[in-house]
Formats: structure tokens, sequence, C-alpha cells
């Protein structure tokens, strides 16, 4: 059953679904939206970014990113989260990577990957809506809550910036740089042939008609 505004509201206040910090504008009619959250990294930044520093985490085209929601949630072993990114980003052209399913059980602040498909750089500004979750009541409790690597994680952890700063090979982002530049060579040295290819012809004539007088002066 997928919990309504007020069922989630009643469900936070019985403490079994937590949210941290819990704000009523962030309910929607079946859904509560998260955050953008403090820390991120993108494979064209290579590092840790802090958003709250800075003001947004910025996806260069073809980046891929991971980044934290604000929100830290807790989960009781007869709920369970189902999570996606909000239309208004998905229309920009960025999609999730992560997810979607939030375990019975969980705690801690999800890390969702984030990549953008677009030639144009999107920004994700500190404390903007980008994720809503659904929150479903299960017919009975969870025998085995989640228990998982990622349980009461708050914060990026080096094994997340691994993948970023570390990866071998070309990210996406680099790749459409490249193509970029070389489309820029190609187009300057299409302007050199064409130029050439003007002067050329002259240049025979040029050296015809020096054999023509070296010719006649024979």
């Amino acid at each position: 059953m997928i919990l309504t505004d007020s069922q989630i509201k009643a469900t936070y206040r019985a403490g079994d679904i937590v949210i941290d910090p819990f704000d009523e504008n962030q309910v929607q009619a079946a859904s509560y939206d998260l955050r953008v959250g403090a820390q991120g990294a993108t494979t064209s930044t290579k590092k840790l970014v802090n958003i709250k520093e800075q003001g947004y985490l910025l996806l260069n085209p073809g980046d891929f990113g991971i980044l934290t929601v604000f929100e830290e949630i807790k989960l009781g072993p007869q709920y369970a989260g189902r999570f996606g990114l909000r239309s208004k980003y998905a229309r920009k052209g960025l999609i999730a990577t992560t997810g979607p399913q939030i375990d019975p059980g969980y705690r801690g602040r999800l890390i969702v990957g984030i990549t953008n498909l677009t030639p144009r750089a999107v920004s994700l500004p500190y404390k903007d809506d980008f994720v809503s979750v659904e929150f479903h009541r299960l017919e009975e409790p969870s025998t085995s809550p989640y228990d998982g690597p990622y349980q009461g994680k708050l914060e990026l952890g080096p094994e997340e910036i691994e993948t970023i700063t570390e990866n071998e090979g070309m990210a996406l982002s680099e790749v459409l740089t490249t193509l970029r530049s070389l489309t820029q060579d190609v187009h300057l040295l299409s302007g050199e042939v064409k130029s050439l290819s003007k002067i050329i012809p002259a240049i025979i004539g040029i050296g015809m008609a020096v054999i023509g007088v070296i010719v006649a002066l024979k």
C-alpha cells in the first residue's frame, strides 16, 4: 500500500518512518521530496565537492555524478520506499542511476547517482528538491531488515569517491569534450584546405607562365 500525504505525516509522527529534518512542505499527494545534500563528486571534477559551500553541484555534458540527499531516513521493518528523479530534472536530460528501492529497516542518507545525457551543463542547487520517495506499508514486518554496507551511512566515503576519481579510460564528459575539440580542428583544417584550393591554381598558373617564358627564351 502506497502511503498518501496524510498517512506519511501520521507514520512520521508515530516514529515508524523517520525523516530528519522533516518538512511538511516536502510532502506531496503520495510521496515525499528529498533535497540535494552537502556532498557530491563528478567525473569532470574528480574530487569531493562541498555542495553546501559552493551552492550547487554542476554536471557537465556527459558527466556522471554522485551526491548525498539532505535528509536522513529511517524505515521501520514494515515499510519500504521507492524513489526516482523528479520530472523537472528528468526533462532537462538527467537520469538517476541508483535505486530504486529503499529496504525495510534502512537508516542513513541516500547516495544518488546522476548522469547528464545532454549537450549542456545542468546544476543541482543545494537543498533543491531532486528526488521523490514513495513509502509502502507491507502486509507484515520484514523478518530480515536491511543490514547492508550502506546502513547508517551519512556521507560519501573513499569507495564512492574512488569510483569517480580513479576510473580507467575516458569518462563520457571527456569523450564529448574531445569530440568537440576534434570537430573544431576538422572545421579549421577544412577552412585551410579551402584556402589552399584557391591558391594552388594561381601557383600552377604562375608556374606554367614561368615555364612558357623559359621555353621562349630558348
